[in-house]
């Protein structure tokens, strides 16, 4: 049993196996295809680290809440309604963290969209393993849930050369039809941003990269390389320091666009493909006092839904122009499109996220 400090409450055995029990067996993913089951060793390590409470009123319901709560976020059932994969290497100790602390504070499940010259249809599915997440948060009984959607597009395009006008035009498509999308799944409790880029932001960016030693600046180029669009190894750096600007130093200014603003002094899970992982995990790399990368949750989007698939896909602007729902050849692509048929069926979607009436199309 770890120490507790004097008028601080221990997390208690019968605590520890709740929490043990939800998460033995959840994949953490690193680099490859492979993956590390939880064991109860792990879980354990980490579950010393958490700050205990500080009175008996506060464990009392951190007790009561905490596993509920971490349960809707992870566990096995979770995992399967929610088309969730698992965790990124050390995602363990940020995700017990921030459910512990989402008890007692509001909470926000937040998906980043990158920069894209064509955005494809499944797109749409990214947001909806979060949808999921936060109704079975909600049936646990946090009452205080939003779902924050981020468009990175401004971000992403100087870093990856993209003509601006481009995907400034798929990007309003894309908020137009997921804030269509979210009125229906998640009704005012949701807020679509998009990121301004300032100079001093573009410099933010060159800062951050500069401070990487010789060995972490070859580390971060290892696992990314040719990941999030870059083909140059600067691409490379900056696209990684725009992760830890955005995730982790809420450095780069937001604008809410559609929707409802996120709440005051909430907690924040991220929710990303497969992808996100290596980007957490070299975030780690820039990471310097408090500003150490935050909460993953990884979905089973093997392929970056704001991208077409390299083996084909099928674009949204062509699906609301008439386009067949067509299976794309790319398996990663169909299994997305697969989720957002379980939601809505094809004539369905197009109904709602028909955008034609709206300005700007």
């Amino acid at each position: 049993m770890p120490n507790v400090p004097v008028g601080e409450q221990s997390l208690g055995k019968k605590q520890a196996n709740l929490l043990t029990a939800i998460m033995r067996g959840v994949p953490v993913l690193g680099r490859g295809k492979d993956f590390h089951a939880l064991t109860d060793g792990d879980i354990r390590g980490a579950l010393d680290t958490l700050p205990a409470g500080t009175d008996v009123s506060q464990t009392g319901e951190l007790n009561r809440l905490r596993p509920r709560l971490l349960d809707a976020v992870i566990g096995a059932r979770t995992r399967q309604a929610c088309y969730l994969r698992g965790l990124p290497s050390h995602g363990l100790e940020p995700l017990l963290r921030t459910v512990g602390e989402a008890v007692r504070a509001p909470l926000v499940l937040r998906v980043v969209y990158g920069a894209s010259t064509e955005v494809p249809l499944r797109a749409l599915s990214y947001v909806l393993p979060a949808v999921r997440m936060a109704a079975r948060l909600a049936a646990a009984g946090h009452r205080a849930l939003h779902l924050q959607v981020v468009l990175a597009a401004s971000l992403g395009c100087p870093i990856n050369g993209l003509t601006a006008s481009a995907v400034a035009e798929e990007t309003g498509l894309l908020a137009r039809c997921l804030d269509r999308l979210l009125t229906l799944l998640i009704p005012h409790r949701y807020g679509i941003y998009g990121t301004q880029t300032p100079a001093d932001v573009l410099a933010a960016l060159d800062d951050l990269v500069r401070t990487l030693t010789p060995e972490k600046r070859a580390r971060v180029l290892e696992r990314l390389g040719g990941k999030g669009g870059a083909t140059e190894e600067e691409q490379t750096l900056l696209y990684a320091a725009a992760h830890v600007l955005v995730h982790d130093r809420a450095a780069v200014p937001l604008v809410l666009e559609r929707g409802t603003p996120v709440p005051t002094d909430a907690r924040v899970i991220d929710v990303g493909g497969l992808q996100e992982r290596h980007f957490h995990d070299v975030r780690r790399l820039f990471a310097s006092g408090a500003a150490q990368p935050g909460a993953l949750v990884l979905s089973r989007h093997a392929v970056p839904p704001y991208t077409m698939a390299r083996g084909g896909d099928v674009g949204l602007r062509e699906f609301l122009d008439g386009g067949s729902p067509c299976e794309p050849p790319a398996e990663a692509a169909r299994r997305d499109l697969d989720l957002l048929w379980d939601e809505l069926l094809p004539s369905d979607l197009r109904r709602v996220v028909d955008v034609r009436q709206e300005a700007l199309r």
